[in-house]
């Protein structure tokens, strides 16, 4: 494994960090600068065999788990696509680009950002996006070193002009004629043109699928008995959390259901979950093509691999279909990082890890220069060390308007709690407080956050809300500076 010695790249960061750009380029030869695989799946929280779902049929994402580091802990900055996505690619928190909102692009948003994408572009890398990878299919065009491919759009176009009705759930004769399938075909494919190049490549392939509408070959729903498909834990609201904090807003777009928000029917919700499952493993038998490609064309040795999920999803969980909140099912998602040669694979770490971490892990990995002050943290110590102590907490948000007032709901998770607090936009003013005990309450039954026993961890909390993320990121810089063992 080749980069940056740590100790450079932190260097580099203080100097970004500090508002001073450094002009010292990296010119890695390309054998030693590795491929990029990022794999992207939409709406996969971890129903995963790997992370320990009880009846998922994952073989090709849990056979990956093996051969990487799973991050047990992962989270994202903002639990709905846009934002989710433009902090991964920008390496920035929604709260420094002003990207809250799916109509906003990062070009438009922040074009001045040089992106993960254009940043491997601009060290001489083949750029290449096939699938969903921005939130938007026109997003950051110059950060791609050709048009980006993606069959959706035709596809859905194509069923509205022809008046097919949109259902929430479908189960296919066969995958060839569905979106994910065709991209991943293409992606095959270029794969193949690629290493046949001398270059190294930056491939970006985004799967919609789990997203709504479960759609999936009948093969895939026939892996799964209806009778053991799990219902939510709890379908209740959270007790002591208010009404608007989980909505159930994304599932009521379609013609099977209900015509309007309201309690979904038992049969309805079954057969969601069931959809739900069958479309997990539908993009685990695709990851798993794309995995057999790089294997049988000899990439594995010099292309890290990378396979995140942008958010996670309530199938009925807290009465919620949607992501749209704070909550651990809706921030939490699974995330595996496959390096090359790398120490511990198949290590496992329950450190506490950012969707904005994967940026400067990727660009260390490849001895490329920080372009902007990146908010995360290279995840390489982890990757050598994955029981080593790393951040007390990980930061995530979603704005609401309640009562025509726009909240923000600014949420801190440690390793035992989640603390969100519901903050004014205008004044600041925090308005509703939650916190949730892992330890006693998993699922996030019952918010503690007026209970007295809670005080102090209340307090805590709220301190480090207001610290915030960059005085989390100085402690850890100042223990891994202190640790001999990765300098």
């Amino acid at each position: 494994m080749r980069g940056l010695p740590y100790i450079l790249l932190a260097a580099v960061g203080l100097l970004l960090s500090s508002g001073v750009q450094s002009d010292m380029p990296v010119h890695a030869s390309s054998i030693d600068r590795p491929n990029i695989l990022l794999i992207s799946i939409d709406d996969l929280r971890p129903d995963l065999g790997s992370y320990g779902h009880p009846v998922a049929k994952t073989p090709s994402l849990d056979a990956f788990a093996e051969s990487s580091i799973l991050f047990e802990k992962a989270y994202s900055q903002q639990a709905v696509c846009g934002p989710s996505r433009a902090a991964l690619l920008t390496g920035l928190r929604p709260s420094t680009t002003g990207i809250k909102t799916l109509k906003q692009s990062v070009s438009t948003t922040v074009p001045n950002i040089t992106t993960l994408n254009k940043s491997f572009k601009q060290n001489g890398y083949e750029t290449v996006s096939i699938g969903k990878i921005y939130h938007h299919a026109n997003d950051d065009l110059d950060g791609w070193s050709k048009a980006p491919y993606d069959v959706s759009r035709e596809f859905y176009r194509d069923r509205r002009e022809r008046g097919i009705p949109r259902l929430a759930y479908e189960a296919w004769e066969s995958e060839e004629l569905l979106p994910d399938a065709k991209n991943v075909n293409h992606a095959l494919k270029e794969l193949e043109r690629l290493s046949q190049q001398q270059g190294p490549f930056f491939l970006a392939v985004g799967l919609h699928s789990p997203h709504l509408p479960f759609r999936s070959p009948k093969s895939e729903w026939d892996k799964y008995d209806p009778a053991l498909v799990p219902a939510p834990q709890t379908t209740s609201k959270q007790i002591g959390a208010p009404d608007w904090a989980v909505v159930a807003l994304e599932i009521w777009n379609y013609d099977n259901l209900p015509p309007k928000p309201g309690p979904m029917p038992v049969v309805e919700g079954d057969q969601l979950r069931h959809g739900y499952l069958a479309s997990v493993s539908f993009a685990d038998g695709l990851v798993g093509k794309v995995l057999d490609k790089v294997s049988a064309l000899g990439l594995d040795e010099n292309t890290v691999v990378v396979i995140w999920s942008d958010h996670g999803y309530k199938l009925g969980d807290h009465g919620g279909w949607a992501k749209h909140s704070t909550v651990e099912l809706d921030i939490h998602i699974p995330l595996m990082i496959r390096v090359p040669k790398m120490k511990v694979p198949g290590a496992r770490t329950s450190a506490l890890v950012e969707s904005v971490d994967i940026y400067p892990t990727l660009i260390e990995l490849a001895g490329i220069d920080p372009p902007h002050a990146l908010e995360g943290m290279s995840l390489l110590p982890l990757i050598e060390k994955p029981k080593r102590s790393w951040k007390e907490a990980v930061f995530a948000q979603f704005p609401r308007y309640v009562k025509r007032q726009l909240l923000m709901g600014e949420t801190v998770r440690t390793q035992r709690y989640r603390y969100t607090a519901w903050v004014e936009h205008d004044t600041g003013q925090t308005v509703v407080q939650e916190l949730y005990d892992h330890g006693n309450d998993p699922i996030e039954a019952v918010n503690v956050a007026e209970n007295r026993d809670y005080l102090i961890q209340l307090e805590r909390h709220e301190e480090l809300r207001k610290l915030g993320w960059r005085h989390i990121r100085e402690r850890l810089d100042e223990m891994i500076s202190q640790d001999s063992t990765y300098r």
